[in-house]
This record gives structure tokens, C-alpha cells and sequence, in this order.
């Protein structure tokens, strides 16, 4: 990218600088004169049109590479941004699935098939013996064009009195079940 900056002035100052000045005024030493005295002489140095036509062609290889790299660089971008707010979004999730789920983290491993205030309409809960699965249309936290899915585990990584944890992952979906970013935590009770 250095290079490239630094050739197109050259290129240009040559291209430019052959072009116009096709006669330039010289110094020349006269025979017998110790001084310098000017001699207009005609350049015969002038650029020629297969010069000018590769010095082109050479500057639109250049310009044509570095057009392609616009889009790239701008769907990278876009990219970049999603999986930025996906993330902080994870972030507010897993923190309001901590705080819903610890008061009734009991009676939900108890009796998943029970009703709670955090199933919505839309939302799907499913278990196995080892997960409990909360599928949502929408994020909790705060609205946003994603959709998550909280899996708990039914089995504690700290089984110590006074206090239990359960591991909870939460993964963030794009619109056509995208796994865009997951983050993972635990309830304690």
C-alpha cells in the first residue's frame, strides 16, 4: 500500500513533466569560456506513447486492485459489527437468565414441565437428563434482531452446601439460525 502511494505521484511527475517541457534550457560549457553560459538545446529525451500507455496499464493493475479490496473490506465491516453487538448482547443475556433463573432454579430442575413467568408465548422449553433448553423468538434483555438459546445444565459443577452452580450457555442466532457468538456462565443457588 506504501509502494502504491509513493509510484502514482512518481508515475504522474514523469508522465507530466516529459509531456510539457519538451524543450528545456540547458547549461553548456562553451569552448574556451571559463564560465557557464546558458544554450537553448531541444530535448530529444521526449516520452513516447508506449511509454505513456505501460506507465497507464501499469496504474489501473494498481487502481483495479485496490477497488476489489473496497467490498471486502466493508462486508468484513459489517461482519466485525454484528459479531460486536452479538457479543455485548450475550453479555446482557447471560447476565438476566443469572438473575431470572436463580429464584427459581429449584422448582425448574424439579419440574421442568411446570409454568414460569420467564416462558413466553414463543418460547420453547425442552430437557433431557443432562440440559434444560430455553429457545426464545427474541432477546430478554433488550430488543434486537436476534434470537437466543439458553442451555442449563440439569447436573451442578459446585455441589457444596451452602451454595450450588449450574453451568448456563447462552448462544446468540442471526436470522436463518446463525450462531453468530455463545457465552457461558453459572447460576448459583
Amino acid at each position: 500500500m506504501i509502494i502504491t502511494v509513493w509510484i502514482i505521484p512518481s508515475l504522474l511527475e514523469i508522465i507530466f513533466t516529459n509531456l510539457l517541457y519538451k524543450e528545456s534550457t540547458q547549461f553548456l560549457l562553451t569552448e574556451g569560456v571559463d564560465e557557464m553560459t546558458p544554450k537553448k538545446v531541444l530535448n530529444e529525451r521526449g516520452i513516447s506513447l508506449v511509454e505513456v500507455v505501460a506507465s497507464i496499464v501499469i496504474l489501473a493493475i494498481i487502481l483495479i486492485s485496490i477497488v476489489n479490496f473496497l467490498p471486502q473490506m466493508g462486508k468484513k465491516n459489517n461482519q466485525n459489527e454484528d459479531k460486536q453487538v452479538a457479543v455485548n448482547l450475550a453479555s446482557k443475556e447471560l447476565s438476566y437468565w443469572q438473575s431470572t433463573l436463580q429464584g427459581d432454579f429449584n422448582s425448574l430442575l424439579a419440574n421442568p414441565d411446570a409454568t414460569f413467568s420467564f416462558i413466553e408465548s414463543g418460547d420453547t422449553l425442552t430437557y433431557d437428563s443432562d440440559t434444560i433448553t430455553i429457545s426464545t423468538a427474541t432477546t430478554k434483555s433488550m430488543t434486537s434482531k436476534y434470537h437466543t438459546k439458553i442451555i442449563v445444565s440439569r447436573t451442578p459443577d459446585l455441589n457444596s452446601l451452602p451454595t450450588k452452580a449450574n453451568q448456563i450457555g447462552v448462544f446468540i442466532y442471526k436470522n436463518n439460525n446463525i450462531l453468530v457468538t455463545e457465552i457461558y456462565g453459572y447460576i448459583f443457588y
